[in-house]
């Protein structure tokens, strides 16, 4: 019974935890800098709003951001796990998903973050993308527009169809009275 217990132990103690081996990444790694109160991390140079509880940590931040990043005003960084998770979010006047804007990074850190949990923000100073603003107005010029030239074209006239009644009673059915059932 031993050897039993000996030859079912020796395939699990070979196995490992996926979770525990170091990920490959799939984007090179960032060229992170900080000043004083400034981080560059590639051309993008952010300001540093918040940084609860010495959460900026510039090795994960190396390793962790990705280019899909650069679009994004804000950066928000937790640590849950001794994993950093990064997440962006946009200015408010951006047109974009109500979760993905400023005004939501309050309520992200309070439903989506650990309590207590370490994290900071990052607000971009430089911005390199060009993004619409969900306040456009639509110019119009003083043309008319396509509608008004087509009721200038020639009207069609269109006849009534005319039905052509015969005399008398011609009718297509015929009416028959129910029998009883008796």
């Amino acid at each position: 019974m031993t050897e039993n217990h000996q030859q079912t132990d020796s395939p699990n103690s070979d196995k490992e935890n996926k979770f525990a081996q170091k990920q490959p990444l799939r984007h090179p790694q960032a060229k992170v800098v900080l000043d004083e109160a400034t981080l560059k991390i590639n051309q993008q140079v952010y300001q540093v709003l918040v940084n609860k509880q010495d959460a900026l940590d510039l090795d994960s931040l190396r390793q962790k951001y990705d280019p899909y990043l650069n679009q994004y005003d804000f950066l928000v960084g937790d640590i849950s796990s001794e994993h950093l998770r990064l997440k962006g979010f946009f200015q408010d006047n951006v047109q974009a998903a109500i979760d993905r804007k400023k005004q939501t990074i309050a309520d992200y850190l309070i439903e989506y973050c650990n309590p207590g949990s370490p994290y900071f923000i990052l607000q971009l100073l430089s911005p390199v993308h060009h993004y619409r603003s969900s306040k456009r107005k639509k110019i119009r010029t003083g043309q008319p527009s396509k509608r008004a030239n087509n009721s200038l074209k020639a009207v069609r006239r269109v006849r009534p169809t005319q039905i052509k009644k015969q005399p008398g009673n011609h009718h297509n059915f015929i009416i028959r009275k129910r029998r009883d059932s008796n």
